[in-house]
């Protein structure tokens, strides 16, 4: 039975649909909402952001132009328990009203964090759409939701989360995964600022940081290590590959050195540039039995050993809503970290001198470089979802891996705390 058939018997049984509260209404936040709107037996109950505006015009240009702003939260409580659409200011307050799913969709990794550690805490399942935050404080929010009754995942459409169903699928063939990973969409541009970029963010109707975040790579790096925490499968040098590459190139490109590759070790998670990859999804997969791979052959898969399984699309916000439909019906979480296999360390973009308050992610000063875990517990390098805001004690040069000695970090920040939890879990062996 299709999603949309079960959530109806539920919405039946219940009187009610799936109640679903939603932290954001940019870019990414309207298209979720409209969505979440048009399916059957879901609905937005709650939109929370600050500009409460924007919340009342994504519900509008969802169908629903009766939202109302509701700042006092019994208030607002009674209006959801009457099926009225209600926009809040505090998404850090959603969590307390009477909604089934928490819905993220800030794109900021610090409020992402708190939302879903209060989500989880309030006995509420959080899905998030920011994978900033998971790739710094993945592994504690996960073993939180797994130690209760509630579901903490990655939301589909992004990815991380689509290249993970394509490995699952290749294994259930009983193919070999080699590597998986995505096309970049854009040009790799390390040291790409905000600045020069405020021209083609203004007419893609972007906030220029979010921009920034993609060419300069950092949200690369991001994803791919998400997808290495979810999986296991590791980098395989530092920052990864990133090769230029086709589609009818995968399957020879990103195998193993030894049969014609550039890989040194298997599986790996990548990416690639320039072809015409982006903005699709890939695994690559081995046959091992000699019988299965001349019926690939014959089926047109390929020529093997070697396979590229590709999906040219991710859906973003589209599909987001199917890891509501999983958590609430399944109880099970489309994707999650499941160990801290790969970090993403803050590598400076130039000479910096100390003294200066360090911009994060999609800034200034800093891109994200994917390094194995363990390699980077020995450098001491600090993960670049804490940088932001904290301050540069000692000169640095362009290039250099960031540690927590060069810097003063703002140890009142939640998200500081959650992250200093979850590495002195995984120092324990708790986590």
């Amino acid at each position: 039975m299709s999603y949309t058939k079960r959530l109806l018997a539920r919405q039946a049984e219940l009187g009610r649909p799936v109640r679903v509260g939603v932290v954001g209404a940019g870019q990414m936040g309207r298209g979720l909402i409209a969505t979440v709107e048009r399916a059957k037996g879901m609905e937005v109950s709650v939109v929370a952001e600050i500009d409460t505006q924007k919340g009342l015009d994504a519900y509008r240009n969802a169908g629903r132009a009766n939202a109302v702003v509701e700042t006092d939260l019994e208030k607002a409580a009674a209006l959801v328990e009457a099926g009225q659409p209600v926009v809040i200011d505090d998404g850090m307050k959603l969590p307390k009203l009477p909604v089934d799913v928490v819905l993220e969709v800030s794109g900021v990794p610090e409020i992402a964090a708190q939302i879903a550690y209060s989500a989880l805490t309030s006995n509420k399942d959080a899905a998030l759409m920011t994978v900033e935050a998971d790739v710094t404080v993945g592994l504690l929010l996960s073993s939180i939701a797994n130690s209760g009754n509630q579901v903490y995942t990655i939301c589909r459409g992004d990815e991380p989360v689509e290249c993970l169903k394509l490995i699952e699928y290749a294994e259930d063939l009983g193919l070999t995964v080699v590597a998986a990973g995505k096309g970049k969409n854009n040009p790799n541009r390390p040291t790409a600022v905000v600045e020069e970029l405020m021209e083609e963010a203004q007419r893609k109707n972007m906030n220029p940081r979010i921009l920034c975040e993609f060419v300069d790579g950092t949200k690369t790096q991001l994803e791919m290590a998400s997808l290495s925490n979810a999986t296991g499968f590791p980098v395989d040098q530092q920052g990864m590959h990133g090769t230029a590459c086709d589609i009818d190139e995968l399957a020879k490109k990103l195998i193993p050195q030894g049969d014609g590759g550039i890989l040194k070790n298997v599986p790996a998670v990548e990416y690639t540039v320039e072809g015409d990859v982006a903005p699709g999804i890939f695994a690559v997969v081995k046959s091992e039995n000699d019988v299965v791979t001349e019926e690939l052959d014959f089926l047109k898969f390929g020529e093997g050993p070697y396979y590229a399984i590709y999906r040219p699309y991710h859906l973003a916000s589209i599909e987001a809503h199917l890891s509501i439909a999983e958590a609430v019906l399944e109880r099970r979480a489309d994707f999650q970290t499941k160990e801290w296999r790969t970090e993403v360390v803050a590598k400076a973009k130039f000479d910096q001198e100390a003294g200066i308050t360090l911009e994060g992610m999609g800034g200034r000063h800093v891109h994200g470089w994917a390094v194995d875990a363990d390699e980077a517990r020995a450098l001491n390098a600090i993960p670049i979802g804490l940088v932001g805001t904290s301050k540069l004690v000692r000169d640095v040069k362009a290039g250099q891996i960031l540690t927590y000695d060069d810097v003063e970090l703002d140890e009142t920040r939640p998200l500081v705390a959650m992250r200093r939890m979850q590495d002195a879990l995984v120092a324990s062996g708790v986590l």
